[in-house]
């Protein structure tokens, strides 16, 4: 339960000062909030819980019968002129009944597979989902608006109620922004005007660190928090945009929210001081901004007040857990594992924090792109670490006429999205459109269908423009996804490489050099040096960042590793550095070897005649 909100600190007041609400701070913020006009046409609300309860029971036998029948009863509560007595219980038990419904229905959802294309059945249950949590948030709405407008005689009988009304609609908008992070969409501009004003709002009358208990006490599958305050929730829902939602895999972004309970005051909210200078670590919000918290600090100061976000201890502690999760690894030592994140199930652990530390970085908003023609370049795109090896290895055989006819089908796949189409306007459509191309990133778009090619955060990726540049194909990873409307779906993909080449990757004894000065990557090589099963790999080259291996989700070969790499009939001794990528599909290191050459390696050349292999054995 909640504790009573402090008195105000105006000295001892006496009884009756207390019950006319002298000395409560003045409620001057403007909530501009369209609140629905009420009346009573249409069917008549049940006016108490317990008939709530019998008639969602009578009117629903299937899970989504149900949260449709109290999604109308929500609709009727808040269009009927109930007094705040009769409704703000009604309400209480609408939210948690259906968090009840929502919590295991939405965890189940985030298991499954996901990416693009979206499923209609699974955008369905989303979007009704959306719609009871919002028309939810809009019943505390309308209480909190009439109960903050109050006199202060009336406001301090309300005063408990407005603060849990509050909370209440800032946690049903976190769950809306959830939802939304299922789909790679961002929160609708209603929302979050409704939460900055909100909470600037309650911040200038009323204490915000009261905690109370929240809609998941009823059910802990989306979030473990049975209690917070009213700035625990508002800094929940920076926490989103600070680790950008659209670079996780779906199933992984619950792990914002564990990660960030965890570390409660890694996010501090204060009034913005202008005399401030910008830093990379800040975020912005006015009162009535109808976006999620910004770089750059508003120019129009007729806004409001205006919120500062510090995440800068959030940023040192991602930083100091990742370097120690690493140590740990290397020990292989679980006792050694950070506290913050040894609450990631284990074998999430690893990606959910190389995605801490690589969405931190991330200061590239979706909108701030100025419009740019679209451009198509005949873009082919191979995706998935089985089809880049089957691509690879293509590449490198060529002049083979049974590989060339067995790739016919992924080639002719790799030019569009999709190569089925819903309507006549599929062909077209369903080409891949750049939208920016830079010397380490590039942002496409095209049309999202049922058909549409399986991608998803993580995905590796082999690309070219044209029939040349596809055979000396560059690879990449999808690193965020964004739907910016139904039906149209933006992908950004980091370039990773301007080289690879199928491996095999072995656990590898330590040799010995003739003299011990020497790098003990030049000792030769034996059969009896191989420890373990081979594992399949890819060797990579970048121009700047040079020689690197791609290996399947493992965590046997780690940072430090002594690997051998088998490259045709020749065996390589060499060791694993950084780990510069670890995702759902695939863990990429720099790898370093005496014997790898120091020209950059190239794809097999081809002439007007025959197939030329330049360098199928590029090391060795």
């Amino acid at each position: 339960m909640m504790q009573d909100l402090a008195e105000p600190p105006t000295g001892r007041l006496t009884g009756l000062q207390r019950l006319l609400g002298v000395g409560l701070p003045p409620r001057n913020i403007d909530l501009r909030f369209p609140l629905p006009p009420r009346n009573r046409r249409g069917r008549r609300p049940p006016l108490t819980p317990e008939r709530a309860h019998v008639a969602l029971g009578q009117r629903s036998t299937t899970p989504e019968e149900y949260l449709k029948e109290l999604l109308a009863i929500v609709l009727d509560v808040n269009r009927w002129p109930l007094s705040p007595k009769r409704k703000f219980p009604l309400l209480e038990s609408l939210a948690g009944w259906f968090y009840v419904a929502a919590a295991p229905a939405l965890l189940e959802l985030l298991a499954d597979d996901g990416g693009i294309p979206e499923p209609a059945g699974r955008r369905h249950v989303l979007e009704l989902h959306d719609r009871c949590a919002a028309a939810l948030m809009d019943g505390y709405r309308i209480l909190f608006a009439r109960d903050y407008g109050r006199s202060n005689f009336f406001y301090v009988r309300a005063r408990n109620r407005t603060y849990r009304c509050a909370c209440r609609m800032l946690e049903l908008i976190k769950l809306r922004q959830r939802i939304a992070g299922m789909r790679y969409l961002r929160l609708d501009p209603d929302a979050w005007r409704t939460a900055h004003t909100v909470f600037a709002a309650m911040r200038a009358c009323e204490p915000v660190d009261v905690v109370l208990d929240t809609l998941s006490l009823r059910n802990q599958s989306l979030d473990r928090r049975t209690q917070a305050s009213l700035r625990q929730h508002y800094v929940s829902l920076a926490s989103y945009g600070i680790l950008d939602y659209t670079g996780w895999p779906e199933r992984d972004q619950l792990a914002i929210d564990v990660y960030a309970a965890a570390a409660p005051d890694a996010i501090r909210v204060t009034e913005l001081d202008p005399r401030l200078d910008p830093r990379p670590w800040y975020l912005y919000a006015s009162c009535y901004d109808d976006e999620p918290p910004a770089h750059r600090p508003p120019d129009d100061a007729r806004q409001g007040p205006t919120l500062l976000f510090d995440h800068r201890a959030l940023a040192a502690h991602i930083r100091d857990d990742t370097r120690a999760l690493a140590a740990a690894i290397a020990a292989r030592d679980n006792f050694r594992t950070p506290p913050r994140l040894a609450r990631i199930e284990s074998a999430r652990r690893t990606p959910v924090a190389y995605l801490l530390q690589r969405n931190l970085r991330i200061n590239d908003d979706w909108t701030d792109d100025a419009p740019t023609p679209e451009q198509h370049r005949d873009l082919r795109i191979y995706a998935g670490f089985p089809e880049v090896r089957a691509h690879l290895l293509a590449v490198f055989r060529r002049d083979d006429g049974r590989v060339k006819r067995s790739r016919e089908l992924s080639d002719l796949f790799a030019q569009r999205s999709a190569m089925i189409g819903e309507d006549d306007s599929a062909p077209q459509q369903s080409l891949w459109y750049v939208l920016r191309d830079s010397q380490n990133s590039m942002r496409i778009k095209t049309q999202e269908t049922r058909f549409t090619n399986r991608m998803f955060v993580g995905n590796l990726l082999a690309y070219g423009f044209g029939e040349d540049e596809v055979r000396t194909p560059r690879i990449g990873k999808v690193n965020r996804i964004y739907r910016p409307m139904t039906g149209m779906v933006l992908l950004d993909i980091d370039y990773l490489a301007n080289f690879g080449t199928p491996v095999r990757l072995f656990a590898c004894r330590t040799g010995q050099t003739a003299d011990a000065s020497e790098d003990p990557t030049l000792a030769p090589v034996s059969e009896q040096d191989l420890a373990g099963e081979p594992m399949t790999a890819l060797l990579i080259h970048h121009p700047q960042h040079r020689w690197g291996i791609i290996t399947p989700p493992q965590d046997r070969l780690w940072q430090g590793a002594t690997v051998c790499i088998q490259t045709g009939k020749r065996l390589t001794r060499a060791r694993l550095g950084e780990a510069l990528d670890v995702t759902n599909e695939f863990c990429r290191f720099q790898v370093a070897s005496a014997k790898f050459p120091d020209t950059p390696p190239r794809y097999p050349q081809r002439d007007t005649t025959t197939v030329r292999q330049t360098a199928t054995t590029p090391v060795g």
